[in-house]
């Protein structure tokens, strides 16, 4: 081993008050302009020396490469997966092309492994994630909200609109965890992802929470990211989060523009939210992977952990949960078992499988909001197959026609949007 690779392996596991002040400065470099809010606030988590699990490389005396490292729990219909997040990931400029990033990708890997992490979210996109396992994922659509087009039905008689109070944190929790798929968090963790701004902030935006209420109590929020917006910038105001029926969201949403004033605000939806790409049908909208990577750590576990979703899915659908597995290969890869065939897929397949559907295509484009193909949806696999097709042209999975359509009852799975209020 060279010097150069020496000086790479100084890893700090775990770094101390002093050395997390530093990484605050060291990701302020890099990642913020003057005037913005320092990353220490916005992602409190990261910084935080109680949660001693953010990893950093010392050289010459001082912290010059840094990855945030947080542990998340993540709600999947009834069942919980156990998720680790990368964010913040960031070299001095003096210290890149050493291979520091690397390093410590290699480590956050290993410790997810050791904490029994079932998968890995990584904020972002470039090409070191890529080649190390980590997969674009699931579908979003971004829709423009105006306030000259009319999305949905007005406010129902007797519901009112206003901001949320100190004493409806009760309630927003609950809205919060009623969604078929989301971050479990208590109400101060709830509260701090409010007030920390991840995503806002990055725009020079600032939150705002409304609610609609009526006699039985909230119906419905919306979190608001809004702010100044420079001459000649495409930035809109955007939601950052919502909760309740969509029927109720989409009025709540079109009373806060009338109130804030905004001729436009985006709307992001993810792919297992129907009810709401029902009642914005025939608004125009772009589609995108969710925001970063995702990187599957222990299939066994996540499949053992699915198994609830996996019930609650079949007693929906009026099945019985089929008789399936997952089987390690010698190779190091996975096959699912179907009904005693073995099925072999990749890492990327397992991905595509899980969280874009059993009629996926690959699309591994390094860019988070680009327009994309996306997966098949249910409703034009039927419209397919009544024109006479069997579905699975272009099909990239090694699925035959009768397990493809199994498959579709149970994924892609719902999944949140990860630039959200819990963005890491």
């Amino acid at each position: 081993m060279n010097q150069e690779q020496t000086s790479v392996k100084e890893l700090r596991r775990r770094l101390n008050r002093e050395e997390l002040r530093e990484a605050v400065e060291l990701a302020d470099l890099v990642f913020r302009e003057p005037g913005q809010p320092s990353m220490g606030d916005s992602f409190p988590r990261i910084f935080d020396p109680a949660m001693d699990l953010s990893l950093g490389i010392g050289q010459d005396g001082r912290l010059v490469s840094f990855i945030g490292f947080v542990p998340q729990r993540i709600r999947i219909g009834s069942s919980t997966i156990s998720a680790c997040a990368l964010g913040s990931v960031c070299t001095h400029p003096d210290y890149r092309g050493q291979g520091h990033a690397s390093v410590l990708l290699s480590e956050a890997f290993h410790q997810a492994e050791e904490m029994d992490a079932a998968i890995m979210l990584v904020s972002g996109t470039r090409s070191l994630y890529r080649r190390n396992g980590c997969h674009a994922f699931g579908s979003v659509r971004r829709y423009r909200l105006s306030r000259q087009n009319d999305c949905g039905a007005p406010l129902p008689a007797g519901m009112t609109v206003r901001s949320l109070l100190p004493e409806d944190w009760f309630r927003l929790q609950e809205l919060a965890e009623a969604k078929p798929a989301g971050y479990s968090r208590s109400i101060a963790d709830l509260a701090q992802e409010l007030r920390s701004e991840a995503v806002a902030a990055m725009y020079g935006f600032h939150h705002d929470v409304y609610v609609a209420e009526d006699s039985g109590g909230l119906a419905a929020y919306a979190v608001i990211a809004s702010g100044p917006i420079p001459r000649d910038s495409d930035l809109e105001p955007f939601v950052v989060d919502w909760g309740g029926k969509a029927s109720v969201v989409l009025p709540l949403l079109r009373e806060t523009m009338n109130h804030m004033d905004f001729s436009t605000m985006l709307l992001f939806v993810s792919d297992h939210e129907r009810r709401m790409m029902k009642l914005l049908e025939g608004q125009p909208y772009t589609s995108s992977h969710n925001q970063g990577t995702i990187r599957i750590m222990n299939m066994p576990l996540l499949w053992e952990q699915l198994e609830v979703y996996f019930a609650e899915r079949a007693a929906a659908a009026g099945l019985i949960v089929p008789a399936w597995e997952v089987e390690s290969l010698p190779s190091g890869e996975y096959a699912l078992q179907l009904d005693g065939l073995p099925i072999t897929l990749s890492a990327r397949d397992w991905t595509l499988l899980l969280f874009d559907g059993p009629d996926a295509e690959p699309d591994d484009g390094p860019d988070a909001f680009v327009l994309r193909q996306s997966a098949i949806a249910a409703s034009d696999m039927a419209e397919a197959k009544d024109e006479g097709s069997d579905g699975a042209a272009g099909r990239h999975l090694p699925f035959t026609d009768s397990q493809a359509e199994l498959l579709r009852v149970f994924f892609p799975l719902p999944f949140p949007y990860t630039a959200g209020l819990s963005y890491i």
